[in-house]
């Protein structure tokens, strides 16, 4: 009887799954520019924001809105970005000068590698909130490095999505596609539900003797 009530967790469920597909759905189609991706990415996130804090989603005019004040300050973080990801992959995957450069090169790119993916996700969501691109990249940056365990967890589930879309949407039949629908959403609201839980427990922890820079 709890399972079919007006609260009950069936129906939560399937509001949940609706919600997570129309706002991934908008997302797609907001992205197709790709010029208007990163915009979109935070229209994305602030979707999920309102819906976890029980405020009305944002409609089609204020979406327009949206997507106009995000345009051009949301592509310095996309293009920081974007570089980063072409200097880790062309020391990965670049000619090697050989030798101990060669090593070095190798252990640089990996280290660069591993901290960026540590920090995407957080500077997005954070970015979501200060619209600065030095401030988000930082804080983001300084709450990994204080939860690096949330930060992984974020960055993995950030891979697996990327990965188990066109496989739920090919190999997976009836219930794949339903999946794959509601993925990028779902996965935008877990990586801001692990940020908000990190901020949460730096925040309760005092400041030590050295204070941030």
């Amino acid at each position: 009887m709890t399972l079919f009530a007006p609260d009950g967790a069936l129906l939560r469920g399937w509001s949940r799954w609706w919600f997570w597909a129309w706002t991934s759905c908008c997302w797609l189609l907001l992205s197709l520019p790709v010029i208007t991706a990163p915009a979109a990415t935070l229209w994305l996130i602030a979707q999920q924001r309102r819906y976890a804090g029980g405020e009305a989603a944002l409609g089609p005019g204020e979406t327009l809105r949206f997507l106009a004040r995000g345009l051009l300050p949301s592509l310095p973080l996309a293009g920081c970005h974007l570089g980063i990801a072409v200097l880790v992959l062309i020391g990965l995957l670049g000619p090697s000068p050989g030798g101990p450069y060669g090593w070095l090169v190798l252990i640089t790119s990996v280290v660069a590698g591993v901290t960026w993916l540590l920090v995407v996700p957080w500077s997005v969501v954070i970015f979501e909130r200060t619209g600065r691109t030095v401030a988000a990249l930082r804080m983001a940056y300084l709450l990994a490095l204080s939860r690096i365990e949330l930060a992984l967890t974020a960055a993995v589930a950030v891979i697996a999505a990327a990965v188990a879309g066109p496989f739920l949407a090919t190999q997976v039949p009836y219930l794949g596609p339903l999946l794959m629908i509601a993925l990028p959403a779902a996965t935008a609201s877990f990586v801001i539900m692990l940020r908000d839980r990190a901020a949460a427990v730096r925040d309760a922890i005092p400041p030590g003797p050295v204070p941030s820079a």
